[in-house]
């Protein structure tokens, strides 16, 4: 008679686990194939936790989270005007989304996953595929000066000359990139609409590839149109490192890049320009393992 009584006992201890579990809420801008990689990934990596999915303007997310977990620009932007105090995390914003940003307050119980690649792996990233490699170049439009502090830095801890220039009207695109192209061994792509968009991609490419130089990113959509390679997220790089800065202590109003990425290069690319097939997931270690002995 004693076997019952220790499974009621296991049952109990069991059920009673259950109630510590965080109920983590995420809020998407609308079901799509990437959002539901997403809360998959998420949900997949958080096992004792409880997911509740909400879609951007039609039910209310109760204060009993734990967490919240938004995703892209208008889910930010309605966590911002929320008066909750419910520690945040909001990923898929891009440099450019946070500079729509700038005149907005974030509380301290928001962070900030942002979705654009980062320079310091971009421009690594580059010195691994073009060993000689001594000055990247970049073009960037006049919304997205501001970015130029965050590339001369990255420059500068990775050792590498930057060679930057301004488009202020789109008519200029073609003499500043021969300048740019001219001066530089790699144009590195910056997350910037206005300059890297469908209508400028082709002057891009046909460009740079005139002159033997690559394009490195902005972001992995430019790849399959004909940039070489570029650093980026997958859905469960972000739900990855969604958990790792929800286990860290809590850094307010911090925004940062996932700790968690991947590389994707586009092997015919690298074959017209006779350099040897980027070997995708030895790119990402090797990036990966100079930011940790850093």
């Amino acid at each position: 008679m004693r076997m019952p009584r220790l499974l009621m006992l296991a049952l109990a201890w069991l059920l009673s686990m259950g109630s510590w579990a965080d109920t983590i809420g995420v809020v998407i801008p609308q079901d799509t194939v990437l959002t539901r990689s997403f809360v998959e990934a998420l949900a997949s990596r958080m096992p004792a936790d409880r997911l509740e999915v909400h879609v951007l303007g039609i039910p209310q997310v109760p204060d009993s989270a734990s967490l919240l977990v938004t995703m892209g620009q208008e889910a930010l932007q309605w966590r911002l005007a929320q008066s909750s105090q419910i520690p945040t995390i909001a990923t898929y914003v891009t440099l450019d989304g946070l500079r729509e940003l700038h005149d907005s307050v974030r509380p301290s119980s928001v962070q900030i996953l942002l979705a654009s690649a980062k320079p310091d792996r971009q421009l690594r990233l580059a010195q691994l595929l073009i060993p000689h490699m001594n000055t990247a170049g970049l073009l960037f439009s006049e919304q997205q000066q501001w970015q130029q502090r965050f590339w001369q830095a990255a420059a500068a801890r990775q050792g590498v000359t930057l060679y930057a220039r301004g488009v202020a009207h789109a008519d200029e695109l073609p003499r500043r990139l021969s300048d740019v192209l001219n001066q530089s061994d790699v144009l590195v792509g910056l997350d910037d609409p206005a300059l890297y968009n469908a209508e400028n991609l082709k002057t891009l490419l046909l460009t740079s590839y005139a002159r033997r130089r690559v394009l490195i990113g902005p972001s992995a959509p430019f790849i399959a149109a004909g940039s070489l390679s570029t650093t980026y997220s997958t859905p469960e790089n972000m739900a990855e490192s969604v958990i790792a800065a929800w286990r860290q202590p809590w850094k307010p109003a911090a925004i940062r890049y996932p700790e968690q990425f991947s590389v994707l290069s586009n092997d015919q690319v690298a074959h017209s320009l006779g350099l040897p097939p980027p070997d995708d997931g030895e790119l990402m270690r090797r990036i990966l393992a100079m930011e940790q002995t850093r």
